[in-house]
Protein backbone atom coordinates (compact mmCIF):
# COMPACT_ATOMS: atom_id res chain seq x y z
CA UNK A 1 0.00 0.00 0.00
CA UNK A 2 1.39 3.58 -0.91
CA UNK A 3 1.28 6.09 1.68
CA UNK A 4 0.72 9.63 1.60
CA UNK A 5 2.51 10.67 4.89
CA UNK A 6 3.53 14.58 5.09
CA UNK A 7 7.01 13.59 7.05
CA UNK A 8 8.29 17.10 6.62
CA UNK A 9 5.23 18.13 9.37
CA UNK A 10 6.21 15.40 11.18
CA UNK A 11 9.81 16.59 11.28
CA UNK A 12 8.67 20.19 11.87
CA UNK A 13 6.62 19.17 14.57
CA UNK A 14 8.88 16.43 16.43
CA UNK A 15 11.59 19.85 16.43
CA UNK A 16 8.80 21.60 18.39
CA UNK A 17 8.46 19.16 20.68
CA UNK A 18 12.62 18.72 21.00
CA UNK A 19 12.65 22.32 21.84
CA UNK A 20 9.78 22.50 24.48
CA UNK A 21 11.47 19.59 25.98
CA UNK A 22 15.13 21.27 26.13
CA UNK A 23 13.29 24.21 27.38
CA UNK A 24 11.96 22.31 30.38
CA UNK A 25 15.02 20.70 30.91
CA UNK A 26 16.39 24.13 31.21
CA UNK A 27 13.66 25.61 34.03
CA UNK A 28 15.19 25.20 37.66
CA UNK A 29 12.44 23.74 39.50
CA UNK A 30 13.98 25.31 43.13
CA UNK A 31 13.78 28.74 41.65
CA UNK A 32 9.73 28.42 40.89
CA UNK A 33 9.50 31.81 39.34
CA UNK A 34 6.27 33.65 37.70
CA UNK A 35 8.07 33.54 34.21
CA UNK A 36 9.24 29.94 34.96
CA UNK A 37 5.69 29.26 35.62
CA UNK A 38 4.63 30.49 32.65
CA UNK A 39 7.48 29.53 30.71
CA UNK A 40 6.58 25.97 31.62
CA UNK A 41 2.71 25.98 31.09
CA UNK A 42 3.64 27.13 27.52
CA UNK A 43 5.89 24.79 27.03
CA UNK A 44 3.64 21.60 27.92
CA UNK A 45 0.80 23.18 26.29
CA UNK A 46 2.71 23.23 22.71
CA UNK A 47 4.24 19.98 23.61
CA UNK A 48 1.13 17.82 23.87
CA UNK A 49 0.04 19.96 20.92
CA UNK A 50 3.25 18.70 18.74
CA UNK A 51 2.63 14.90 19.37
CA UNK A 52 -1.19 15.27 18.77
CA UNK A 53 -0.36 17.23 15.35
CA UNK A 54 2.11 14.21 14.73
CA UNK A 55 -0.77 11.76 15.74
CA UNK A 56 -3.02 13.83 13.55
CA UNK A 57 -0.56 13.77 10.65
CA UNK A 58 0.21 9.94 11.26
CA UNK A 59 -3.18 9.00 11.29
CA UNK A 60 -3.98 10.45 8.02
CA UNK A 61 -1.23 9.44 6.24
CA UNK A 62 -1.18 5.97 7.46
CA UNK A 63 -5.39 5.78 6.94
CA UNK A 64 -5.50 4.74 10.66
CA UNK A 65 -8.97 4.76 12.10
CA UNK A 66 -10.54 8.16 12.49
CA UNK A 67 -9.69 9.63 16.35
CA UNK A 68 -13.00 10.97 18.26
CA UNK A 69 -10.39 13.16 20.42
CA UNK A 70 -7.03 14.17 21.53
CA UNK A 71 -6.99 11.17 23.78
CA UNK A 72 -8.42 8.58 20.82
CA UNK A 73 -5.32 9.70 18.77
CA UNK A 74 -2.95 8.59 22.20
CA UNK A 75 -5.23 5.21 21.76
CA UNK A 76 -4.97 5.05 17.97
CA UNK A 77 -0.75 5.48 17.93
CA UNK A 78 -0.68 2.64 20.49
CA UNK A 79 -2.69 0.40 19.07
CA UNK A 80 -1.32 0.67 15.51
CA UNK A 81 1.95 0.22 17.58
CA UNK A 82 3.69 3.57 17.14
CA UNK A 83 3.91 4.07 20.74
CA UNK A 84 4.17 1.47 23.67
CA UNK A 85 1.45 0.84 26.08
CA UNK A 86 3.07 2.40 29.50
CA UNK A 87 4.06 5.39 26.91
CA UNK A 88 0.49 5.69 25.53
CA UNK A 89 -1.22 5.95 29.42
CA UNK A 90 1.77 8.86 30.37
CA UNK A 91 1.33 10.54 27.34
CA UNK A 92 -2.67 10.53 28.46
CA UNK A 93 -1.75 12.09 31.52
CA UNK A 94 -0.13 15.07 29.85
CA UNK A 95 -3.34 15.43 27.26
CA UNK A 96 -5.05 15.86 30.40
CA UNK A 97 -2.77 18.31 32.13
CA UNK A 98 -2.98 20.18 28.61
CA UNK A 99 -7.00 20.71 28.02
CA UNK A 100 -6.54 21.94 32.10
CA UNK A 101 -3.96 24.35 31.21
CA UNK A 102 -5.98 25.67 28.30
CA UNK A 103 -9.48 25.12 29.63
CA UNK A 104 -8.87 25.27 33.80
CA UNK A 105 -5.67 26.89 33.89
CA UNK A 106 -6.30 28.73 37.19
CA UNK A 107 -6.53 25.56 38.98
CA UNK A 108 -3.27 24.11 37.82
CA UNK A 109 -1.48 24.15 40.92
CA UNK A 110 2.11 24.98 40.99
CA UNK A 111 3.56 22.19 43.03
CA UNK A 112 1.48 19.86 40.42
CA UNK A 113 3.05 21.23 37.37
CA UNK A 114 6.55 20.78 38.52
CA UNK A 115 6.24 17.91 39.55
CA UNK A 116 5.61 16.85 35.78
CA UNK A 117 9.02 17.81 34.99
CA UNK A 118 9.84 14.56 36.19
CA UNK A 119 8.17 13.02 33.23
CA UNK A 120 10.19 15.27 30.58
CA UNK A 121 11.78 11.38 29.52
CA UNK A 122 8.39 10.54 27.82
CA UNK A 123 8.87 13.90 24.88
CA UNK A 124 12.18 12.05 23.83
CA UNK A 125 10.35 8.37 23.89
CA UNK A 126 7.53 9.60 22.02
CA UNK A 127 9.76 11.16 19.24
CA UNK A 128 12.48 8.07 19.04
CA UNK A 129 9.13 5.96 18.71
CA UNK A 130 7.83 7.98 16.02
CA UNK A 131 11.12 8.17 14.26
CA UNK A 132 11.23 4.25 14.31
CA UNK A 133 8.10 4.38 12.59
CA UNK A 134 8.32 5.79 9.80
CA UNK A 135 11.58 4.37 9.17
CA UNK A 136 10.20 1.30 9.43
CA UNK A 137 6.99 1.83 7.15
CA UNK A 138 8.58 4.78 4.91
CA UNK A 139 12.50 3.80 4.79
CA UNK A 140 12.75 7.42 5.50
CA UNK A 141 15.03 8.79 8.33
CA UNK A 142 13.94 11.56 10.46
CA UNK A 143 16.96 13.92 11.27
CA UNK A 144 15.80 16.66 14.02
CA UNK A 145 17.65 20.27 14.13
CA UNK A 146 18.48 21.87 17.31
CA UNK A 147 17.13 25.05 17.94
Amino acid sequence: MIYEVNVERIRRQLNVLQTCADLIEEIDPNKKSRVDRFALERAYHLAVESMIDVGTVMIDGFIMRDPGGYLDIVDILEDEQVIPSKLSQRLKKQVNLRERLVRYYDEVDEIELYNYMQEIDLYREFINHVKTYILKELGEKIELKRV
